[in-house]
């Protein structure tokens, strides 16, 4: 058996590292250094927003990288969205969005991506209950009441939401079905001003998380009818479900994740989704979460894809239902 020289066999295994060597370099500079975009289809202090800003610091440290959160509302979330859709799968541009991606082609005849197929799905964050409330000028005091004020007024009462679309407004439409009521959807450009106006008593309901609502219902400038939810907020264990309390059928909730363009690598997905876990199981950002009325769901990539199509197909036979016009 020959034995190469020395300067041979250098060479002979630096040609054989030569790949590797060549795409270690490629991944860590996609997940390490420079800039991490975290795209929020929605206004500042939603709470998609929130998870931004709470999951984006831990991010810096893990990464080494700047994380800039880049709010960009409009369009029931389109413009936002479509801004990931388009980004470069370099794992520099990533979308912290809702369930409410998976509802839009139901709604709008143009959707300018593919709700499912343009993204790569990460992770999921959290989730939480949705409250009913109204404006304390309302006289009523739960929801058998409510539904029975609806029935009663000559017009169809006006309901604000941060679009048409979202979650909010959808879910209204489906208890306005379900309850045999009358309501009149005042689309806004995000959560805050359609709170304001439900808060200022200009638009008398609106649907909004119930962690939302606690702090104005506390101070007696909201009144909480119950939570979309099937189940009861376990955060707010003494506040019912809608469907306990006269509209039996209602199962709705906001759900929020983490998603990144198409195409994106299967291990900078793996990667993405082991710091969101990570990030899910910091004491702080678990105090904050609950704080916020979310409901921590972590789960793998695949279990999330799953997720949004379900959530897709669901949105769809509900929407079928209440019978909503395309625009």
């Amino acid at each position: 058996m020959t034995h190469p020289n020395p300067a041979r066999r250098r060479l002979l295994n630096a040609l054989a590292l030569a790949p590797v060597a060549g795409a270690l370099p490629f991944a860590a500079q996609a997940q390490e250094g420079g800039t991490l975009r975290l795209v929020v289809p929605f206004t500042p202090g939603t709470t998609p927003d929130l998870c931004a800003r709470l999951i984006g610091p831990v991010w810096a440290k893990r990464f080494s990288k700047t994380v800039v959160t880049d709010n960009r509302p409009g369009a029931s979330g389109m413009l936002g969205l479509d801004a990931v859709a388009k980004a470069a799968p370099d794992g520099n541009t990533l979308l912290f969005g809702t369930n409410t991606q998976l509802t839009l082609p139901f709604v709008y005849a143009k959707v300018p991506f593919d709700v499912i197929n343009s993204f790569s799905a990460i992770g999921l964050i959290g989730s939480t209950p949705m409250a009913l409330v109204v404006h304390p000028s309302v006289a009523v005091n739960n929801t058998r009441e409510l539904v029975a004020w609806l029935k009663a007024q000559p017009q169809s009462t006006d309901y604000a939401s941060p679009g048409k679309g979202t979650v909010h407004h959808l879910t209204m439409e489906y208890f306005a079905h379900l309850s045999g009521t009358k309501l009149n959807h005042v689309p806004y450009k995000g959560s805050a001003p359609a709170l304001a106006d439900v808060l200022g008593g200009h638009v008398k309901l609106t649907i909004v998380p119930m962690h939302v609502a606690a702090p104005h219902a506390a101070e007696g400038k909201l009144r909480v009818m119950g939570v979309s939810s099937r189940e009861r907020d376990p955060g707010f264990p003494n506040v019912p479900t809608l469907a306990e309390t006269g509209v039996p059928g209602m199962d709705t909730e906001a759900w929020y994740a983490v998603y990144g363009p198409r195409g994106l690598p299967p291990a900078m997905v793996a990667t993405y989704n082991e710091a969101l876990r990570a990030a899910l199981a910091d004491p702080e950002v678990l105090s904050t979460l609950s704080k916020q009325g979310v409901t921590p769901r972590p789960n793998s990539p695949e279990q999330f894809a799953r997720l949004m199509r379900e959530e897709h197909d669901k949105w769809g036979r509900l929407i079928k239902a209440i019978n909503l016009p395309q625009e």
